[in-house]
Parts: C-alpha cells; structure tokens; sequence
C-alpha cells in the first residue's frame, strides 16, 4: 500500500479494464484491447502537481513524489474542500462484449441504412469496462465497477439537389443486448429520406414548442455548461454574480442529478465525491451549480461531486452526468395551444457562448403549428436567441418526459452523460 498522510492533500486513481471501437462507414475498423493506469495528483502551496502511468509495475510512491515536484514548480491559492473519510467496494462484477456478435449486430443494422435514396451512412459502436479505484489522504477507499456502451448512426440521403441527414443514438450501462441496433439505424435513415420531401424553414420570430430532444439539448449545451462551477469561479458564465437572482419564468426547473438511472450516472466522482442531485434552477431562480472540490471551495458551496476525468491519464474537470428540464402540469395538446407557431424537433448539434449566453442549434426536422394541430413537415430548422431569452419566454411545461444519451466533450475530454425533459413552449423565439 501507499501513504498520503505526508501531504497537504493527495490522491490516487487505479483503473483497470478493457474498452472495445468500432466504425463502420466505408469499411469497417475495430479497435480492442485492455488498458491500466494510475494517476496522482498532490495539492502543495496552492498549485497542483499530476503524472499519471500505464505501467502495471508502476511505484506509486514515486509516482505520488513526481505529482509534489510538479507541484512546487509554481505557486497557487489553490485550495480544496474537504469531506470525511469513506470506504467502499462494489461486489457485482462486469461481463465483457462478444465482438463477434457485435460485429454481425453492426452488419444487420447496416442494411437498414441501405435505400435508393441513402448515399452514405456512418455506424459506430463504443464499450468501456473498468475497475476503478480510488484514494486520498482524506481517508476515502473506493472501488467501482463501471460500464457503458453506445450505438450511434448517421444517414445522408439526396434526392435531385437536396441533400438532407438524419442521426440517431441508444446507450445502455448495463449490456449492449438491450441496444436495438437495427431498430436505432433505420429510424436514422427513415428520417433522412422524409426530410427530403420536407418544405424548408421558415425565417422570423415564433412562438416555438421544443420536443424533449430539443429540451434536453437546450438544458444540457446551454443552462448546464454555464452552470458548471469552473465556469463561475473563472467569470466566463453568463450566470456569474447571478447565484439565487431570478432569471426565468416559474415554470422553469432544471436539475443536473449523478443518481438517476440514465447513462450519465455514478455514485462518485473522480475526486471520490458522492454524486448529489443539484437544483440549477428552481422556479426561475439560479440556485445551484455543479462543482468539484477546488470550485466548492472558492464558493464556498458544499459538495456535490461533479469533478470527472476521462480516463487516468486526465486530471478531473467540473462535469454534467444527467440533466434534465423538470416536468410541468400542462398537458402535451396544452403546449401545442397556440394559432401559429413552429414544431422543433430533436438536435443535430450548434453553438454556444456561455459568456453572453447566446446560443445557434440546428434541428433534425420541425413542423407548422397552425390552431394547435402538427402541420406541414419542415427542413434545416435553427434556432437561435440567448439563455435568458428563453429562460424568460417559456410560456409552457408540460407533463411528459423522454431522454437523449450522448457524449460529452469538454476541454479534451468526453463523458457519458444523458439529457431530456418536457415539450416546453417558448415564445418569441428566432427562427432561421
């Protein structure tokens, strides 16, 4: 074993697993095989010292000296919140992917990629296992088996000089077996193909109903990331100096929350802190941020363990796991009760600059609303507007719920982690 007790504070990372990638556009590529590494991270006179190792001989000792020397190099005012000392092992253990199978899963849902109209398609399937452990000079001994697995497909059809994509994604934590792989990959192409019939956006301001998709995208890209702690402390959110000021309507509630059972869940962070539920906003008002130990020090907030690393080789960074725009009392028709409006449905990526706050996504598709009825489909829909804008325009919540897995990037690094909520109603919202 090793000791902490010399330094100021420390800890030490273990994992051990095996992690499995697979592409599949013109031919298909695989990529398997084991991985171990350690890291140690050591907080003296205010800066952090990090080295990191894949060598299974590896003297952690020395390892942990290293991290010290980096440290001294320069001096901070850093400084980090401390919890009490926790030991815990997880006893259920991790089975492994069959890449055979998995590989002539990946075939058949190839050929639900495959029509007249579909010119190309990109299929690609990720699955990590780990033994992850953990320990600092706090006291804190943890073991956590972890796992996931992620199925995502892209379609492109063209018909004359219209050219239209269609993407859609499943995950799982538990087994692969539970992905429909075929089913996953002709809803992409279905989607393709009926956009090319689809009328194209219209330009202005509207009244807009979100789907859930788009829900979640908004709570995840635009609320989340500028309320994640780092942000804050660094004055780079558009929420900075807003902590419990009212920014939206009542009807908003969004909560960023590690336990619930999505495929962005853990029960600790990588800084062996307890994942907690956080309220960002309740009722309109900024009440929460996601925070590692460094950022719940500098704001003097308490813990709630959102500190993750990609893999070993990585020092941990504030991050989202499960965000979710809360449910409201409205029914689904409720939100659609307005005389004209626009339908916008799923996400297909965009821009955010969480330092003004203004915001550009791209739809998968969208639709007329006319005296609450879904209408004429729609093609290249984007929004667009700022956090605030929307925040203080959302007219509608309703009752429903539905989720969207992904993965995360941010400063290099991804993490699993899922997004969803209700159809909401905004209005005044630009589209086009």
């Amino acid at each position: 074993m090793f000791d902490l007790s010399p330094y100021e504070y420390a800890e030490v990372r273990i994992e051990d697993g095996m992690s499995l990638r697979i592409s599949s556009r013109d031919e298909t590529n695989v990529s398997e095989g084991p991985f171990y590494g350690i890291s140690a991270r050591v907080l003296k006179k205010g800066s952090w010292g990090f080295a990191s190792s894949n060598s299974i001989n590896t003297n952690i000792e020395e390892l942990l000296r290293k991290a010290e020397k980096l440290a001294e190099i320069s001096h901070g005012n850093i400084s980090v919140k401390k919890d009490a000392g926790e030991k815990s092992r997880e006893k259920k253990g991790l089975g492994w992917v069959d890449t055979e199978s998995i590989l002539k899963r990946i075939k058949e849902a190839k050929k639900e990629t495959v029509s007249d109209k579909a010119i190309s398609s990109n299929i690609s399937f990720s699955a990590t296992k780990n033994k992850w452990e953990f320990y600092n000079s706090y006291g804190k001994e943890l073991q956590e088996n972890q796992s996931y697995f992620y199925f995502s497909c892209g379609v492109i059809a063209r018909e004359n000089t219209i050219t239209q994509m269609g993407i859609n994604t499943a995950a799982n934590r538990n087994s692969p077996d539970e992905i429909n792989m075929e089913e996953t990959a002709g809803i992409a192409r279905e989607n393709s193909e009926k956009l090319l019939k689809a009328k194209p956006s219209p330009k202005g301001r509207f009244v807009a109903v979100l789907d859930p998709e788009m829900t979640g995208t908004f709570a995840h890209e635009v609320v989340g990331h500028a309320s994640e702690a780092d942000s804050i402390t660094s004055k780079e959110s558009t929420f900075t100096n807003e902590y419990g000021n009212k920014i939206g309507s009542s009807l908003v509630n969004i909560v960023d929350d590690p336990t619930a059972p999505y495929f962005g869940a853990y029960r600790y962070d990588d800084e062996g802190v307890r994942g907690k539920k956080v309220e960002i906003i309740k009722h309109g008002k900024l009440m929460g941020f996601m925070n590692s130990r460094e950022s719940a020090q500098e704001l003097n907030h308490e813990l709630n363990g959102h500190a993750r690393a990609e893999n070993y080789e990585n020092q941990p960074i504030v991050r989202m796991s499960n965000t979710f725009f809360v449910s409201g009392k409205s029914k689904v028709q409720e939100v659609f009760d307005i005389k004209n409006g626009i339908y916008v449905k799923g996400s297909l990526g965009g821009s955010v600059d969480i330092f003004s706050g203004g915001f550009m996504f791209k739809a998968k598709e969208g639709n007329i609303i006319k005296n609450g009825e879904i209408e004429d489909l729609l093609r290249d829909v984007v929004i667009t507007g700022s956090i605030k804008e929307v925040l203080n325009n959302t007219e509608s919540v309703g009752n429903d719920f539905a989720t969207n897995p992904g993965i995360c990037g941010k400063n290099g690094q991804r993490a699993p982690v899922e997004d969803g909520g209700p159809h909401i109603r905004v209005g005044n919202l630009t589209i086009g």
